[in-house]
C-alpha cells in the first residue's frame, strides 16, 4: 500500500511539475533607462503579469501586463506641467495593447501655477483605443456656464450644459444654458437666445423625463467629485 501511494505521488508531481514552472513568472527589477523601473511579475525580460512601473517621478502605472505592454486591470497616474498649468492625471480601468481600452474611469484636474481651477474632468464608461466612446463626461471649470454634462450610448446622446444641482428642474422651467438630445430621428437641441417655447420644451422634457433622469442624477452625482 506504502509504495502504491508513493508511486501515484510521483507521478502526479511529474505531471503538475510542467504546468507550474511554465505558468509562474519571476519578479524581476527592470531599468529600462530614461529614469524608467519596473517592479514585478517578467517573462522574457518585459513586463507580464503584474507589477508596477515608474517614469521618474511623476508618471506610475500599477496593475496587469502582457508581452511588455499595460493589458487587462491597471491603474495609471500622471503629473505633468505645460506653460500655464499642471495637470494631474488618473485613469482606473482596463488596457490592451498599452491603451486604454474597456470598463474605466479617467479624472483629469488642471491648475494654474497661481493654484487656481481651470478645469477637472471625469469620463465613465467605456474607452477604445485610449478614446472615450461611451458613458459620461462630466467637466467642471473656469467658465461660463460652469458645467458640462454628456452621456452617450449606441442609441441615445445627451448634453446639458448649465449648473450642476436640480438639473431637472432647472430644465422644466428653463433654467439652463443649453440641451441637446438625440435618439434615432428625434432630435431637440435648445439654448440660450434660441427663440422656443418653454411650455412646449417642458412637455418635452417630461416625455422623456424617465429616461433621462438617471442620466442626470448620475451627473449630479459625479458633478460632486469636481
Amino acid at each position: 500500500m506504502l509504495l502504491y501511494v508513493l508511486g501515484l505521488t510521483l507521478c502526479v508531481s511529474l505531471f503538475m511539475s510542467p504546468h507550474t514552472s511554465d505558468a509562474a513568472s519571476s519578479m524581476s527589477t527592470l531599468e529600462l533607462g530614461n529614469g524608467v523601473t519596473y517592479y514585478g511579475e517578467t517573462k522574457n525580460g518585459k513586463p507580464h503579469g503584474y507589477g508596477t512601473m515608474t517614469w521618474g517621478k511623476s508618471k506610475t502605472y500599477k496593475g496587469n501586463w502582457v508581452a511588455g505592454k499595460r493589458s487587462g486591470y491597471g491603474v495609471y497616474k500622471a503629473v505633468t506641467s505645460d506653460k500655464d498649468r499642471v495637470t494631474d492625471l488618473k485613469y482606473d480601468g482596463f488596457w490592451k495593447n498599452d491603451k486604454k481600452d474597456g470598463k474605466g474611469e479617467l479624472e483629469i484636474r488642471e491648475i494654474s501655477y497661481e493654484a487656481t481651477m481651470l478645469e477637472n474632468r471625469i469620463q465613465n464608461g467605456t474607452f477604445a483605443k485610449d478614446q472615450w466612446i461611451s458613458g459620461y463626461d462630466v467637466r467642471h471649470g473656469e467658465y461660463d456656464p460652469p458645467y458640462y454634462f454628456a452621456y452617450k450610448d449606441s442609441n441615445l446622446s445627451l448634453k446639458i450644459l448649465g449648473g450642476a444641482e436640480n438639473i431637472l428642474d432647472g430644465l422644466k422651467v428653463g433654467y439652463f444654458f443649453s440641451f441637446t438630445y438625440q435618439k434615432g430621428k428625434v432630435y431637440k437641441d435648445v439654448g440660450v437666445g434660441d427663440e422656443f417655447s418653454q411650455k412646449q420644451f417642458s412637455s418635452f422634457i417630461k416625455s422623456v423625463e424617465k429616461e433621462i433622469k438617471p442620466h442626470i442624477n448620475q451627473f449630479e452625482k459625479l458633478a460632486q467629485k469636481l
